[in-house]
């Protein structure tokens, strides 16, 4: 392969990365929901780019189960409300290990980054501002996420968190629910903070518990008003 091949190919790999990073935070703050189609030459021509690696970007998230593919482009995949829990179980087995995994290697950095997380959080409900709150609930799980030593079990976290979208973004328009996100980041902030991994942990599965059951009464809501 040339040298100019071999510039083109990875240029390509670098827009992909970049495109599927796009829709991952657009699914995660709500901006893609069930009715969006998604067609790889009308992103790309948004974008300002080539066609093949934006399609490249949604066969990937086809191959991850987060979209499907259809005659007229791809669209999320929508889960039962039983799928929905059998995501969160293999969540409860690698998340609560790596928070602890993280607070054991928390730096400055990261607990600064989770608390202007929290600080953002905070805002954002006093806002009343749902989609502000859950991009800042993804940041704070950024935050711990990047203080995880093992980029193994940091990617399969990654592949797990596109599954109750629509649900997830619903659930934040109701106040007690996003006002018990806001007190359980403090709660996790505060164990990181106290360099209890334990505690860590044990926070990160309730909280996972909470909005495993939050996200399937309403995913199966949803499904019930289809």
């Amino acid at each position: 392969m040339t040298s100019s091949a071999t510039y083109s190919r990875k240029r390509e790999t670098s827009i992909r990365e970049q495109a599927v990073q796009m829709l991952r935070d657009h699914i995660a703050q709500g901006v893609i929901d069930y009715e969006t189609r998604l067609v790889d030459h009308e992103i790309a021509a948004g974008l300002g780019v080539s066609r093949m690696p934006v399609r490249e970007a949604l066969l990937q998230l086809k191959n991850e189960g987060v979209l499907e593919g259809t005659s007229r482009g791809f669209v999320l995949k929508i889960y039962s409300p039983q799928e929905i829990a059998n995501t969160f179980e293999v969540r409860f087995l690698l998340e609560p290990a790596a928070a602890a995994q993280a607070c054991q290697h928390r730096s400055e950095a990261g607990l600064q980054l989770m608390q202007t997380a929290v600080d953002r959080v905070a805002s954002a409900h006093e806002a009343n501002e749902p989609l502000l709150s859950l991009k800042a609930s993804w940041q704070f799980r950024a935050a711990w996420v990047s203080m995880v030593p093992n980029p193994q079990l940091i990617e399969t976290m990654q592949r797990l968190r596109d599954r109750a979208e629509q649900a997830r973004v619903a659930m934040l328009h109701d106040v007690p629910f996003r006002l018990g996100t806001l007190k359980r980041t403090r709660r996790i902030l505060a164990a990181f903070k106290a360099g209890d991994d334990v505690a860590a942990g044990r926070l990160i599965l309730e909280n996972l518990v909470i909005c495993r059951d939050a996200y399937c009464a309403k995913q199966a809501e949803l499904l019930a008003d289809r």
